[in-house]
């Protein structure tokens, strides 16, 4: 097939999870004999190649650009940046003859901030069949983490029901809902109603690690964190939850982050940290991270769409220690694991548990690749095509049923 992946941003650019899952599904697919393109936004118009897939990079079309441009943008023109951003139609001409040069078989968008849900009615006005993932909450919150306050959002606030009234009217041009976890796809269809039938879960994949067996049990027990280093990803919470560990626990740990964060933010926690021993590694690659650590903790506390660092540290035979917040309690595993929900006390419960148990982690251990193994990206990549095979190729009673079942342990 000839695939188009649409996503906000592309290696070299990475902001998170959703940049990760794209490009192992773009690099998976041209390894299973696709040809594919990525279109993404970036500082300027740039054609390029990665790794055999070749990438199409449309420079920004706002009043300003999120590469460099928002640090000083007032709160009234990031509102009408994120208005544009609702219904962007700057990218219309452009994108419509990259599609007729192209041709595709099959588009599908992941991240479409920068883009806007005004892309779909492009894609499907040169008659071109259309998958939608949805990777975050940007459809529903321009913020895409439906987080404000400390608070997870049950409802849309007044800024965001005003952008979604104008998303929403874009939600009928795709053929397919793709969703990383239950609780996302849900979501989505609570606010957005979009049918049972024309939607269904595809889990992210993390690949395997090429050393499986992970570190061995010591004394002094090595917790760790990777991802960005903020308030709202829930790492002050886990420096409150660990500053009140006894002082013998305390002695009996390491705690290592991994991470960019900004310098203050990272003294205020060195401040809660006082007698446990800690590391800041900055960016570090996983395979450096996980070999030092002996639990992961995921102390999220917005509802995460899957949070794949998860079966990202179970892939190197390293337990999680996970919040139970939005698609993290799907892909928990009781014998690699451990869950709590993350309220005040809640995780310094379950760690001192871990520090009087350590036997534990090893029997944890055992099993941690086993059910890693369930999210591999071969089989991310089978029912990504699966699913495209059947939208390109739609058969007449596919329509009356719930159909395209494409969980990730099939």
């Amino acid at each position: 097939m000839r695939i188009l992946l649409i996503n906000s941003f592309y290696y070299p650019s990475f902001v998170g999870g959703a940049e990760i899952s794209v490009q192992l599904l773009a690099e998976g697919l041209t390894k299973a004999g696709n040809q594919v393109y990525v279109l993404t936004t970036g500082p300027a118009n740039k054609v390029y190649r990665v790794n055999r897939v070749t990438v199409i990079s449309l420079k920004q079309r706002n009043i300003y650009s999120t590469y460099g441009g928002a640090g000083n943008a007032n709160g009234a023109l990031k509102s009408l940046w994120h208005f544009i951003d609702s219904c962007n139609i700057f990218y219309h001409f452009s994108i419509s003859a990259i599609l007729k040069k192209i041709h595709p078989d099959l588009v599908h968008t992941n991240t479409i901030q920068g883009f806007s849900p005004f892309i779909w009615k492009t894609i499907k006005d040169n008659k071109i069949p259309l998958v939608h993932t949805t990777r975050d909450y940007y459809l529903l919150c321009h913020k895409c983490s439906l987080f404000n306050n400390d608070k997870n959002c049950d409802t849309l606030c007044l800024p965001c029901k005003v952008t979604n009234s104008v998303k929403r009217n874009f939600i009928s041009y795709p053929d397919y809902f793709i969703g990383i976890s239950q609780y996302i796809l849900n979501k989505h269809k609570a606010f957005l109603q979009i049918p049972d039938q024309l939607s269904n879960v595809v889990y992210n994949a993390a690949k395997s690690s090429a050393d499986a067996e992970g570190r061995p049990v010591t004394e002094k027990i090595h917790f760790g964190y990777i991802g960005r280093i903020a308030e709202d990803k829930g790492v002050l919470y886990l420096a409150n939850e660990l500053a009140k560990l006894s002082d013998t626990q305390k002695l009996s740990l390491k705690i290592i982050f991994a991470g960019k964060g900004d310098p203050q933010f990272i003294t205020q926690l060195q401040g809660k940290l006082k007698g446990i021993e800690y590391e800041f590694m900055g960016v570090s690659k996983p395979d450096d991270f996980y070999q030092q650590i002996d639990v992961l903790i995921v102390p999220a506390l917005w509802n995460e769409p899957f949070g794949r660092t998860v079966i990202e540290s179970l892939s190197y035979s390293v337990p999680v220690c996970q919040s139970d917040r939005g698609g993290l309690k799907e892909i928990y595993d009781p014998n690699s694991s451990w869950i709590y929900s993350p309220d005040e006390d809640n995780l310094t419960t379950v760690i001192g548990h871990i520090l009087d148990n350590k036997n534990e982690i090893a029997d944890k251990k055992k099993n941690c690749v086993k059910y890693a193994d369930d999210f591999s990206v071969d089989n991310y990549i089978k029912n990504h095509l699966r699913l495209y095979h059947q939208i390109a190729n739609p058969q007449p009673e596919l329509s009356k049923t719930k159909s395209y079942p494409v969980l990730h342990n099939q």
